[in-house]
């Protein structure tokens, strides 16, 4: 009988927890576009090659080609993948209290997207067109009782505004390069994951502008871990085209594997 009522309320709680998780998707606003409309702006994007040469003359992977080159739509190479800690309280509904211990992790769990808000905002004021939460999950055994917190892995997708006018792809190569940094506790842009990511996102910027970088600079994969009082560790990777290597000649490939 213990085991049937203990059956009972963990299905109760998921239950509970899951229609309002389900209640919080809802209420995000629906930025896909329905077939017909992805139909149509499909085919209005211009034909573009889909290949791009390395330094050592190979084919770039398709899912570099497609991060660096398909800004239309979101892609898996083009993404901002952070670990952060938060407090469960911040998961509640107005009027909500935290459930028993057992069931902390559930909670956690399905209310993980909630940790996400606020980043996108960040993102999309660096120059990002748009931006989305592609997954929220509760690390596994990180509830911590005693402080009330938990720590979570989101993913975020990208697209950026494509106003730049490619060069001839089949002249360049696809270079790239990874940006890392640490910045102390206490310190500026270690408050919150929010100022963590726009100090990133600013070095990010910086990096495309040196002079050792070529045309059309774009961000690419970023990382993040914040955790309160202690370093923030963020990395970002950039890419961009340079003029082909002199004396290196490539022909363009019959059938690109993987390509659109």
């Amino acid at each position: 009988m213990l085991r049937l009522l203990i059956g009972t309320g963990v299905l109760l709680m998921t239950i509970g927890f899951g229609a309002a998780g389900w209640q919080y998707w809802q209420s995000l606003p629906k930025s896909a576009p329905s077939e017909p409309v992805a139909a149509a702006a499909a085919a209005s994007v211009p034909a573009r090659q889909t290949w791009l040469i390395s330094p050592t003359g190979g084919l770039v992977p398709q899912d570099e080609v497609k991060a660096y080159l398909a800004q239309e739509r979101f892609v898996p190479g083009r993404r901002l993948r952070l670990e952060r800690q938060a407090n469960l309280s911040d998961l509640l509904a107005a009027g909500e209290k935290l459930p028993e211990p057992a069931f902390l992790e559930v909670l956690a769990d399905i209310r993980a997207p909630k940790v996400a808000e606020g980043l996108c905002a960040v993102v999309q004021a660096a120059g990002a067109q748009d931006c989305a939460v592609n997954a929220a999950r509760v690390v596994e055994g990180s509830v911590d009782q005693a402080e009330g917190t938990a720590r979570f892995q989101l993913e975020l997708v990208y697209r950026l505004k494509d106003e730049d006018e490619l060069p001839d792809l089949a002249a360049h190569v696809l270079r790239s390069q990874v940006v890392s940094l640490e910045i102390e506790a206490g310190a500026e842009g270690s408050s919150s994951p929010e100022a963590a990511l726009a100090v990133l996102l600013d070095q990010v910027a910086a990096a495309c502008t040196a002079d050792t970088v070529g045309e059309i600079c774009r961000p690419m994969d970023l990382s993040l871990a914040w955790v309160p009082g202690n370093p923030v560790q963020a990395r970002g990777r950039i890419a961009w085209l340079d003029p082909l290597p002199e004396g290196m000649f490539v022909a363009p490939p019959l059938d690109t594997v993987g390509g659109d």
